[in-house]
């Protein structure tokens, strides 16, 4: 934690308190989660085990992070079982607060059962709190229509599709979109259960498809309010430098991709919003740019 202090004390210095205010909030959030989380251990041991699921929450400051309203999703029992005795667990320490799930921002690790003519066994896969929800209607279901799939979880039709398509990419096809089509074209849409999958490695992480969306060229209006510019520089600069601090060295695309990423759950920067991010910090000397490769160096 001494290398994120030092990012902070240096931003600090060279832009004020306000300006800090809310990245030094966003790192006590994530010390004392580190210390709830070692208290519910304690207290699962202590009080029936909290189920099977082995639940990591993050407990943020509503003030110190910008983040939309939570989606709305139906959760499997055996999640929403989690959840409550976590609340009990919370409410017992804090009686006057209330907690709200953002359930768009969680990921999930699950065990996922596939059999091909070389090997059968289970993999782990590392995947968002909706991508979850929809893998876990195929224990039950060997195939679901698109309708079925936004019946069962309700979630927003463009998360929704997003996510279901993640699902079933030439490189991760844990689903089969059956058809001709690749794009989801309606309820009828069918998507299987791909028992045959295969990926050398044992655990894998599932990433997002990007979608392209007519808002992405109206991010940098001059609408945007002032408050809410200054607070997406804010997240910008902090993912570049949390990124470019766990990497040390990354190519100028790498970086904008990573970045975007990131950030996709508040906002969509777009390449040129982050470039000029970029051009601060090598300002202010937490990155340089190496002119030979393209790619940058973090400093700090």
């Amino acid at each position: 934690h001494d290398a994120e202090k030092t990012v902070i004390g240096h931003l600090k210095s060279e832009c004020g308190f306000q300006f800090t205010s809310k990245l030094e909030g966003m790192f006590s959030d994530m010390t004392v989660s580190k210390d709830f989380q070692s208290q519910y251990q304690e207290f699962k041991l202590q009080n029936d085990n909290g189920g099977t699921v082995d639940l990591d929450v993050s407990i943020l400051t509503s003030g110190n992070w910008s983040m939309p309203p939570p989606g709305k999703c139906n959760l499997p029992l055996v999640i929403q079982d989690a959840m409550i005795h976590y609340a009990q667990f919370y409410s017992n320490k804090f009686p006057e607060k209330k907690l709200e799930w953002l359930t768009p921002h969680g990921t999930a690790e699950i065990r996922a059962f596939f059999k091909t003519e070389s090997k059968t066994g289970f993999k782990s896969l590392i995947v968002s709190t909706y991508q979850m929800c929809i893998l876990m209607l195929f224990n039950e279901n060997d195939k679901l229509t698109y309708g079925q799939i936004k019946e069962a979880t309700q979630i927003p039709d463009a998360q929704l599709k997003q996510h279901l398509i993640s699902l079933a990419t030439p490189k991760y096809p844990i689903l089969k979109k059956l058809g001709k089509k690749k794009t989801i074209q309606g309820n009828a849409d069918e998507f299987e259960y791909n028992v045959s999958f295969k990926n050398n490695k044992k655990k894998i992480k599932i990433p997002l498809a990007t979608m392209k969306k007519k808002s992405d060229l109206q991010s940098e209006s001059n609408e945007i309010p002032r408050r809410v510019e200054m607070e997406r520089t804010q997240m910008a600069e902090a993912a570049i430098v949390r990124i470019m601090k766990a990497r040390k060295q990354l190519d100028h695309n790498a970086l904008i991709v990573e970045v975007t990423r990131q950030l996709s759950h508040r906002f969509n920067p777009t390449p040129r919003s982050i470039k000029r991010r970029i051009e601060s910090l090598i300002e202010r000397e937490y990155l340089s740019r190496n002119d030979t490769d393209k790619s940058y160096t973090y400093l700090a």
